[in-house]
């Protein structure tokens, strides 16, 4: 099938996660959909955005709304990026490449994760600005070189992931056997077959493309040479281990361009990035991946920009399932939101067409809704755009 027929009647986030369904083997499926743990986090994640309602303008007309912005200094034709997803070769063989073009045809900036399925080099000679996503991963030394490397491929920005001190407890992985022992050895091969048979399509491709499962960036800071396993992100330990303060502290002094530091949901941890020279932060809970009982992003969102949005640029990420959640996040105070899941399911789907796919539903739909509360500029979203849809609370930014 073609992937303009996968993406036939693919209109928003429930059919692009029904057709990833359809396309993937269960385990390689619920590697994407899953939560940690009892997936509280994952759930308000998506309620903290239907508890929220707007407040718009009636009578009033708005032809052409301005969707476009700078982020850390780089235009934006909306204000999305693609958020850093480890393991996207698996999903389909264009992985990462397909959602960096796909970014940089919509015009907007995609965030490329150390745990990619090929080289940052590689993706760096792609279209487009892109920033890089640091993982600590062994030690010091290791995050240091892929800064380097970052650094001299002409990434733009650095994203320091704080909240990965080990993999969380994603038990739906565990039941499919993700997590443990994934080389792809005759062994593990006959005994996930009978997973993986039924989605043949996903088995000639992943096949054809050599059956990856590593970390090609992890191949010069491993002490034998070799790329660690994606699934060793997933495992308790010192592979999967975050930067740390001093981490951060190090990477301000030694990268030139913008750095941003991602995972923070309290104001002291925000002050704290503030402190050390951080010109951005991601408000995330790593989309309900990792501490489960972690607040909604949205949640700790308003809060974090009263304090710090006058001199750092705020994003956030979680939940995010149609261009009306973008126009909430930014009401409340972000300056842009990541996009995660959304951008793996149309990959799974259709590939590279698949991505583009999903970011024009989410340009359009952002668009009618700014029409439809009569903003004519995303600019002039603040907190008196929204309002409770229930009593509980979001400390909503007026700012």
């Amino acid at each position: 099938m073609t992937p303009v027929r996968r993406l036939s009647g693919v209109l928003n986030y429930d059919d692009t996660r029904a057709a990833a369904r359809r396309t993937l083997p269960r385990s390689i499926f619920e590697y994407v959909d899953a939560g940690s743990e009892d997936e509280l986090t994952l759930g308000w994640n998506r309620d903290a955005y239907r508890d929220l309602a707007f407040a718009p303008r009636g009578a009033t007309w708005v032809p052409e709304p301005e969707l476009g912005r700078t982020i850390l200094g780089v235009p934006s034709s909306m204000p999305i990026l693609t958020a850093p997803c480890g393991g996207m070769r698996l999903l389909h063989p264009e992985g990462d490449l397909a959602i960096t073009r796909a970014a940089a045809a919509a015009g907007i900036i995609p965030v490329v994760t150390s745990a990619s399925g090929y080289s940052l080099e590689q993706i760096a000679d792609e279209p487009g600005t892109k920033f890089f996503q640091a993982y600590r991963f062994s030690d010091e030394n290791a995050m240091k070189t892929l800064v380097g490397r970052a650094n001299k491929a002409g990434y733009h920005a650095l994203v320091a992931t704080i909240d990965t001190a080990v993999g969380g407890n994603r038990e739906r992985d565990f039941r499919n056997g993700f997590s443990y022992n994934m080389r792809i050895d005759l062994a593990n091969i006959t005994r996930m077959a009978p997973k993986v048979m039924t989605r043949p399509g996903w088995v000639y491709r992943f096949m054809r493309d050599g059956m990856p499962f590593e970390l090609p960036n992890t191949a010069d800071i491993t002490p034998d040479r070799q790329p660690m396993e994606l699934s060793a992100l997933t495992r308790s330990g010192k592979s999967s281990h975050s930067p740390d303060w001093d981490d951060i502290a190090w990477m301000r002094a030694n990268w030139d361009g913008p750095l941003v530091v991602k995972g923070v949901l309290t104001v002291a941890d925000a002050r704290r990035a503030q402190s050390l020279g951080a010109d951005g932060i991601i408000v995330s809970n790593h989309g309900g991946r990792q501490l489960d009982g972690a607040p909604a992003s949205l949640r700790a969102l308003g809060p974090i920009v009263d304090v710090v949005g006058d001199t750092m640029e705020v994003l956030v990420d979680g939940g995010i399932r149609r261009g009306a959640d973008i126009a909430k996040a930014l009401s409340v105070g972000a300056r842009a939101v990541l996009v995660g899941r959304y951008t793996a399911f149309g990959l799974a789907a259709a590939g590279e067409a698949g991505v583009a796919h999903v970011l024009e539903h989410l340009r359009s739909q952002l668009f009618r809704t700014m029409q439809l509360m009569g903003c004519a500029d995303i600019e002039d979203l603040d907190g008196s755009w929204v309002q409770q849809a229930t009593t509980s609370s979001l400390g909503l930014s007026r700012r």
